[in-house]
């Protein structure tokens, strides 16, 4: 959505998640890893507004129960002021994310979230994440220029569970990005009505997409540390998106999605945990872990392909053959993650559940409880799905059906 009243804009911006489709915990020791757009989506609405009271950016964020008001004029002269923050103003620019000072700049909010917030250090890691995140990508995309801010009200909602491993964090930081770099093109259009109209009428640029999703790689580096990468490619360019340590995510030109039932366990698990199982696994069983870990590449190789075929477009007669072909990568996959020992006796009652409706079923991400996803190739009966989906919520688990690709970061209109 995008409106201008008397000067005042309003930016509306959707993003996925995601979710690992294949190569969990593979991808640790340099194999391919791949990862999909989820249907579940994040939303941000940022609204430009008058205010009778000192100038401020009012956040409502309920999916950390965040709502935080920022005084403006402070965070321009701290933030934003080419004598108080060189490593913005005059010498760096927001269509270069990956040039900025990262430590400096995140210092610099630091100080300034401890100047406005005395108790910003009680408050929940998941509201100081946000916080600092937010003023990172405001302060780093508007302080780069000379337009004036004005004060702004901004509300995100999301159908992602956070820290369950479906790309929340990522999700939010692109939305965030997306709506900001977009509210600076229509703010720098604003004195050309043709530019205006011809800005409100298009989506990003895959140009703009690299752009925000740098932008929210250095939020995920706030979030979590060292990143990967994939959760923020993912999220911003959707569909697939391949991954290899050491390398830059790489956007996969498959267009195409797959309908599922994304199963929640309702255990939780703490990925760290798990990679150190693995590799106290792997140290003494070194060469059968190898082997696992190669084939678990193979199977990711081998579906990438199997999707290329089903997203070419061509009325294939072998289109069930194909979704049998995904079912059985799926199946081995998760077998081979469960000789890892990264499964779970819940995830295991999941996967029985679907096995009895002929369905195939894998974990994702890094197992010992969080999701299950069960493929529903086309041919399947209405009534399969609703017979599968109320024996899963009588155990106890959530159920959503959705599907895996789809758009990234997107406008709305």
């Amino acid at each position: 959505m995008l409106t201008a009243v008397d000067n005042l804009f309003t930016v509306s911006v959707s993003a996925p998640g995601k979710v690992i489709l294949h190569g969990e915990h593979s991808v640790v020791y340099g194999k391919t890893a791949i990862a999909v757009s989820l249907g579940l989506r994040s939303s941000i609405v940022i609204k430009e507004v008058n205010t009778p009271h000192e100038p401020a950016v009012h956040i409502h964020l309920p999916c950390v129960d965040l709502q935080e008001t920022i005084p403006l004029e402070p965070t321009v002269k701290s933030l934003f002021h080419p004598k108080l923050a060189p490593g913005i103003t005059g010498k760096f620019s927001w269509r270069l994310p990956h040039k900025i000072d990262h430590d400096y700049h995140l210092r610099r909010v630091e100080e300034y979230l401890h100047l406005i917030k005395p108790n910003f250090d009680s408050l929940p890691n998941n509201q100081k994440n946000s916080l600092r995140s937010f003023l990172y990508v405001f302060s780093g995309i508007f302080g780069s220029t000379y337009l004036p801010v004005k004060s702004m009200d901004i509300s995100m909602g999301s159908e992602l569970t956070i820290g369950a491993g479906t790309g929340s964090s990522a999700s939010f930081a692109v939305c965030l990005a997306g709506a900001l770099i977009q509210l600076l093109k229509l703010k720098s259009s604003s004195g050309n009505f043709d530019a205006y109209y011809d800005q409100s009428s298009q989506d990003f640029t895959d140009t703009e997409k690299e752009i925000i999703s740098e932008w929210a790689f250095n939020c995920e580096k706030i979030m979590h540390g060292t990143p990967s990468g994939i959760d923020n490619a993912t999220c911003t360019f959707g569909n697939l998106v391949s991954f290899k340590k050491g390398a830059k995510p790489r956007h996969l030109d498959i267009r195409m999605e797959l309908r599922v039932l994304l199963v929640d366990s309702r255990v939780s698990r703490e990925t760290r945990t798990l990679v150190v199982r693995v590799a106290a696994l792997r140290q003494r069983n070194t060469a059968a872990v190898d082997h696992i870990m190669e084939a678990c590449e193979h199977v990711a190789h081998t579906a990438t392909q199997v999707l290329e075929k089903l997203s070419s477009g061509k009325c294939d007669p072998d289109t069930e053959a194909d979704y049998q072909h995904l079912s059985e990568l799926w199946d081995m996959n998760h077998c081979l993650l469960s000789a890892l020992g990264v499964s779970h006796p819940s995830l295991e009652v999941i996967r029985a559940a679907a096995k009895s409706k002929g369905l195939a079923c894998k974990l994702t991400g890094a197992g010992g409880g969080g999701y299950a996803m069960i493929l529903i190739p086309p041919s399947t009966p209405r009534s399969a799905i609703d017979s599968l989906s109320g024996q899963l919520l009588q155990n106890g688990f959530r159920v959503t059906e959705t599907r895996l690709g789809g758009p990234g970061v997107s406008i709305e209109m």
